[in-house]
Order: C-alpha cells, then sequence, then structure tokens
C-alpha cells in the first residue's frame, strides 16, 4: 500500500530510515507531483525501459530501500488506464515504474 511519504511495512523489523518527502536534482526540489521525462539508462534496460524511454511521468511517491538507495516511483502520462485509477483513487500493480533520480529529467513546467 503507498501512503504519502513511502510504503506501509507495518512492523516490519529493522526500517529504521525513513524515505524522505523530497529530494533535489539538477538543483531542484523534487517530490510526489513533480512532472518528469523518462530516460532509464541502458546498462538495465528491459522492454519497459525501452518503452518508456523519452515519455513523461508524474513522480507518485520517493522510496528508499534498506541500503539507502533512492527510488523515484513513477506513472506514466500516456497509460491509458490512469485515469480511471486515479478515480479509483488506487494504482493497479504493473502501472508503477521505479528509476533511479538520474534516470528523469525534470520538464520545464516543474517550479
Amino acid at each position: 500500500m503507498i501512503r504519502s511519504g513511502g510504503w506501509d511495512f507495518p512492523g516490519f523489523p529493522g526500517e529504521d530510515h525513513l524515505p524522505p518527502e523530497s529530494i533535489t536534482i539538477a538543483g531542484k526540489e523534487v517530490r510526489a507531483g513533480t512532472r518528469v521525462r523518462l530516460c532509464p539508462k541502458t546498462r538495465r534496460a528491459d522492454a519497459f525501459d525501452a518503452l518508456l524511454d523519452g515519455k513523461t511521468g508524474t513522480i507518485e511517491v520517493i522510496q528508499q530501500d534498506f541500503e539507502n538507495r533512492i527510488y523515484l516511483v513513477v506513472t506514466a502520462d500516456n497509460d491509458p488506464a490512469l485515469e480511471q485509477m486515479q478515480l479509483q483513487s488506487r494504482i493497479m500493480p504493473g502501472h508503477l515504474f521505479y528509476f533511479f533520480p538520474e534516470e528523469v529529467e525534470l520538464l520545464e513546467d516543474t517550479p
């Protein structure tokens, strides 16, 4: 389950670092709701990376793993099911994509 600020792991032992509410990319503060262009690195390219390369998306949440690596959880703007999922206030599996901060570019309309 996604909640504001990250995933909800009720009672999960060892979670001592909460994910950050925001991070800095290219000198600008980035948080949930920030729009980005997806630029996956070729070193980990798979079919989804190839399909999403150059597409725009919205950061849903910033996540941090147990090794303190930061991930941006992104929904693609051109996902045909996105509008229906927003009406239901939930995102279905397979519609969230994970990127490292260096794999996104901020869009010009980002404050």
